[in-house]
């Protein structure tokens, strides 16, 4: 990865002196961009901002200048207000304008966080959670970790697992390990999780008996993939799961298949131009040295279940098991925030700008994924092979369908 950051670097190095940067380029993370005082000059700030830095818009079809000639007179209308009545702005209409402007934006990842010129009230507006809110499976349903962890309850009840032991991490990461015992003596491993964080986890000191049953639980689900002698089938339950590092691609996948699995392309913005481009690049799950347990093989399936909250690498992770030979993704139709996020501003036009303890910050991703299956998916989600919607169903009956699935595969 350091070879090719430095080698991307070498080139931007010998094309910047022959190419004119974007009229309307700035560094939006220069501290000379928080000394407005308006409202209009915040919007100039951020529009332009996101204007150099959003890495979409090869594919989102907001027209961006626009948005500009549409809204400026807006927030120019806020400022008069403002002058004339001194008087604080209305938070409703002044929410209400960066929602005009910035809803149709497809980065799932994006934050616009902004504080009032005037009072300093903090205000955050996300286009993803706007969109996801309108589609038709998630009207009337609650999507929280407190509900699926009351779900999971629920199933142990109806003796849909066998048990299991929950974790908590740093008091707000919750995990779940359970099993399911089939009539037939075999058994299913089952791992819930809020958040990718196993290989960060995995090797820590706990701090309290919560922390070490995080830790358990994440060994003993591996543990009983890679060596129960009566295993019936996988489940990796990625609903309500907000993402998390990609690495756990190497636990979660890479010990179960003997070849590569190349699930996507990535490209960066690498200039000031809105369509200013990297090549793509090849983002591929490796096999480890030696495959551990060959799913394939021993003709286990391999479950996925996601839901509208699936965020980030809840989806990519559920993309790639999808791909797996013996893969299976079951659920809803997932969040959409594919595209990653890095630190790379030095090299790459794109990514997070602003400061969270000043007057704006706006959280976005640093560049696009391809997917091998279903192209560029920023926006919309990746679609299960097998629909089961929370509203049809409840979480209890979207395992059963996962339970079904493993007891009749073939």
């Amino acid at each position: 990865m350091k070879r090719r950051i430095l080698y991307i670097a070498l080139i931007m190095m010998a094309v910047t002196g022959c190419r004119e940067r974007g009229d309307v380029y700035m560094d939006p993370n220069d501290p000379m961009n928080m000394s407005y005082t308006t409202y209009a000059e915040q919007f100039d700030i951020i529009w332009r901002g996101i204007n150099t830095h959003y890495v979409f818009w090869s594919e989102d079809k907001t027209n961006w200048d626009d948005v500009y000639q549409t809204m400026m007179p807006k927030f120019r209308a806020l400022d008069s207000i403002y002058v004339a009545d001194t008087t604080v702005v209305d938070s409703v209409t002044y929410v209400k304008l960066y929602s005009e402007a910035c809803s149709t934006l497809i980065d799932h990842h994006m934050a616009i966080m902004w504080r009032d010129v005037h009072t300093n009230k903090k205000y955050v507006f996300l286009p993803g959670e706007k969109e996801v809110r309108k589609r038709d499976y998630t009207q009337g349903q609650v999507y929280t970790s407190d509900t699926i962890i009351g779900s999971i309850k629920e199933c142990i009840t109806k003796g849909l697992l066998d048990g299991g032991r929950w974790g908590k991490w740093n008091k707000e990461n919750n995990n779940f390990f359970g099993t399911v015992t089939l009539e037939n003596g075999k058994k299913i491993a089952y791992l819930w999780q809020d958040a990718f964080m196993m290989n960060q986890v995995i090797n820590s000191q706990a701090s309290n008996e919560e922390e070490a049953q995080y830790i358990k639980n994440i060994q003993n689900w591996m543990k009983m993939c890679l060596s129960e002698p009566n295993l019936a089938g996988v489940i990796l339950d990625n609903r309500n799961n907000r993402g998390g590092a990609v690495k756990d691609l190497n636990l979660i996948v890479s010990p179960f298949i003997t070849k590569p699995i190349h699930f996507a392309d990535v490209r960066y913005k690498e200039g000031t131009g809105r369509y200013e481009y990297t090549a793509w690049e090849a983002s591929i799950v490796d096999t480890v040295a030696e495959a551990k347990r060959n799913l394939e093989a021993e003709h286990i399936p391999y479950v996925v279940l996601t839901n509208a909250y699936s965020i980030s690498m809840g989806e990519s992770s559920s993309m790639v098991i999808k791909l797996m030979p013996t893969g299976h993704m079951i659920g809803e139709r997932t969040f959409g925030a594919h595209g990653m996020l890095i630190n790379q501003h030095s090299i790459f036009y794109n990514g997070t700008f602003g400061n969270q303890n000043d007057k704006h910050y706006i959280y976005t991703a640093n560049l696009q994924v391809n997917f091998t299956d279903g192209g560029i998916l920023e926006g919309v989600g990746i679609t299960p092979d097998e629909e089961a919607l929370q509203a049809d169903l409840g979480y209890d009956g979207v395992l059963q369908k996962a339970l079904d699935y493993i007891k009749g595969y073939k």
